[in-house]
């Protein structure tokens, strides 16, 4: 053989492996199996690719950021919607169950928040009331990347919901409608005393995180309470919130100042737009779904991973991702079978025996219990339903503790035991063990609540249905494996006030009604100096 031909090729040989190797490329078998795993699924890392999310400067992100903090949103004036969703708590409020309207110290949010317990003598100073609120406040971080539905039982959800769409490609459902659309049953707290049309309730196009909109302000324990006497529509609150706002028409003089207008006209590209034309219910809806949909916070170290750099994750965060994503019978824990996609969830309703706690949805099981939440039961009326909640999801777990619909699981380490033994966990649990940071929860019949759950739980698993819950045998190694996967779903950005500053008002900022929250800690101080004027 031709010498230099030789060394030409032994050249060009040694080029192309260095080519096709990198940096990253150190021969880790936990590397080739989790690439084997992102390739099996299609995962990609982030949901947001092929998804239009706005820029929380745009002008109509901004408008929703500024109703988002104002407490005219609620119909006493008293709670805002950051009051139970604030960026600094993950989008939530760090409470097992929310505490809207009543609040002891309106200005104080997350753990500390208490509701007054006014008795019968209405006379202050009050008691210590336990949260009338039913479910634990779900993150409205990655809200543009729900599809399906919103809520834990699915109460507002898209007729089709495709993959990617946002639910922006169907008519939106919600408990408004009468008579029952699909999907939604006949349900004694769910009817409504008159028709709505889906064009009074929403606009065409709109995503589905938008259709809660101003729902919260027509719920009495979260932000309506004894507003508006005289007024039991939920459309009729829904529009007499935004003549507030609008300054037009009842309520106009209830706002110090009223300044909304050059807002909404930049938001919506309508310099002449009028009060009454623009600053409507379905717009303010809009415009707060616009703000939470830009808190996407995808930019975490298992993207990197997924990307292709080794070295974003540590070597027991390879292990958990092994574990989440292998099945039982691989030697998994199985939690990609629910948790998954790039969202970490598949949007479906699940038994999983969390237990319960709270005042519920008024749920009757007979024989005097009448506080019981069915979860998707509660929306459908189907008995197959019952005790099933919406699987959440996983991206920035880190941060939107506590976790369960009832919150009652302070630690990831926690629910991820739940999950892996249901029976064990709740003949485990102890309520003495719960938090009273936001006051003393209600455990009125919740052992038995904990018990309809499990049964209903075991009789799916002796049916062999398809997803069910299954037990799982992990040691305390491997369940701090999956935690530090879990963190690894975590964009650093979240736990940095810094880098949430964006998405707070300035005290620069414009101030339209005079009624900008200013939220507290519990120590007293300002969650974010230098927001208010």
């Amino acid at each position: 053989m031709n010498l230099r031909k030789t060394v030409a090729m032994a050249g060009a040989l040694v080029v192309s492996v260095i080519a096709g190797c990198s940096s990253n490329d150190n021969g880790n078998p936990l590397d080739e199996s989790l690439r084997q795993q992102v390739a099996k699924r299609g995962l990609t890392g982030d949901p947001a690719s092929g998804r239009t999310i706005p820029a929380v400067t745009d002008p109509l992100p901004q408008l929703g950021m500024h109703l988002f903090f104002t407490k005219a949103i609620s119909a006493n004036m008293d709670t805002a919607c950051v009051t139970c969703h604030h960026p600094f708590f993950g989008g939530g409020d760090n409470l097992a169950l929310p505490i809207g309207v009543d609040a002891v110290d309106p200005s104080l949010f997350g753990p500390g928040r208490v509701r007054a317990n006014k008795g019968a003598t209405q006379v202050p100073p009050y008691g210590i009331g336990d949260p009338p609120m039913p479910r634990n406040s779900p993150t409205v971080f990655g809200l543009a990347f729900w599809d399906k539905a919103i809520t834990w039982d699915g109460t507002v959800f898209s007729e089709k919901g495709t993959a990617g769409t946002s639910g922006t490609d169907s008519r939106i459902v919600a408990p408004l409608d009468k008579p029952p659309v699909a999907g939604m049953l006949t349900h004694p707290s769910l009817a409504s005393a008159a028709t709505i049309t889906y064009e009074e309730k929403f606009a065409s196009g709109m995503a589905v995180s938008a259709g809660h909109g101003l729902f919260p302000g027509s719920v009495n324990p979260a932000m309506k309470d004894g507003g508006f006497p005289g007024i039991a529509s939920d459309l009729d609150i829904r529009k007499r919130i935004a003549a507030r706002i609008g300054g037009y028409g009842a309520g106009a003089g209830e706002l110090v100042t009223n300044n909304w207008l050059p807002l909404f006209r930049a938001a919506f590209n309508s310099p002449n737009g009028t009060a009454e034309s623009l600053i409507t219910a379905n717009n303010i809806s809009l415009a707060i779904a616009a703000y939470e949909r830009t808190m996407t916070f995808t930019d975490t170290p298992w993207r990197k991973f997924v990307k292709g750099d080794n070295g974003a994750i540590s070597e027991a965060a390879k292990r958990g991702g092994d574990l989440f994503f292998k099945t039982a019978a691989e030697g998994g824990a199985n939690c990609a079978s629910c948790h998954s996609g790039d969202f970490f969830t598949d949007e479906k309703y699940w038994v999983l025996a969390v237990p319960a706690v709270g005042r519920g949805k008024a749920d009757n099981n007979g024989g005097g219990d009448t506080n019981d939440d069915w979860g998707r039961g509660h929306v459908t009326g189907a008995d197959a339903d019952k005790w099933a909640f919406r699987t959440a999801t996983l991206l920035n777990v880190e941060v939107t503790g506590p976790y369960g619909h009832s919150g009652l699981f302070p630690t990831m380490e926690g629910i991820i035991r739940h999950h892996l033994n249901a029976e064990q966990s709740l003949n485990g649990f102890s309520y003495s063990q719960i938090s009273t940071d936001g006051g003393p929860l209600n455990t009125t019949n919740a052992t038995a609540h904990n018990a309809l759950a499990l049964t209903r739980l075991k009789e799916q698993r002796a049916a062999n249905l398809s997803g069910v819950l299954r037990d799982v045998s992990l040691t305390s190694s491997q369940i701090s494996d999956l935690v530090e996967f879990m963190k690894a779903l975590t964009d650093p950005c979240t736990k940095d006030k810094t880098c949430l500053a964006k998405w707070v008002p300035k005290a620069t900022d414009p101030n339209p009604d005079g009624m900008r929250i200013c939220p507290r800690d519990k120590t007293g101080a300002l969650l974010s100096p230098g927001t208010c004027q």
